[in-house]
């Protein structure tokens, strides 16, 4: 059975979440964090789009984010996942997946912004008893 569409308003933000594969701690240590940001420093080039904020956590990630046209979020996404995989599997000497099964991405209203930005950066702080570290940017 094939994947349902998503839905991809134009003009919209979206909170995207990828996690690593398996939810193993893969991005804890800072090295792979700054190829993280490179990688999304890229994709600009790549894509047109704004990124409004970055959560790092060290099993997963959040994005805040608004392509120029929604219709090309997946070919971001997937360009983003592609090269972070490459990027990050080369660093830490292994091979296989690193993200698991596809990213989340939850619309966010054109006024309504600072929703995203606002859980991108309480979430972590809120998730009690959590082993992860935070970057925020």
């Amino acid at each position: 059975m094939p994947r349902s569409a998503r839905h991809l308003p134009q003009g919209h933000s979206f909170h995207i979440t990828l996690r690593c594969n398996s939810r193993q701690f893969l991005i804890a240590k800072g090295l792979r964090r700054d190829v993280l940001l490179a990688v999304l420093a890229k994709a600009q080039t790549k894509i047109p789009h704004k990124l409004y904020g970055v959560c790092l956590m060290a099993n997963h990630l959040h994005l805040l984010i608004r392509p120029e046209d929604a219709s090309q979020l997946p070919k971001l996404m997937h360009w983003i996942g592609w090269y972070s995989a490459m990027a990050l599997n080369r660093l830490a000497g292994r091979c296989g997946h690193f993200w698991e099964a596809r990213y989340y991405a939850t619309a966010i209203a054109p006024k309504r912004p600072q929703k995203g930005a606002e859980y991108t950066q309480v979430y972590p702080r809120q998730s009690s008893g959590s082993r992860d570290k935070e970057r925020i940017l």
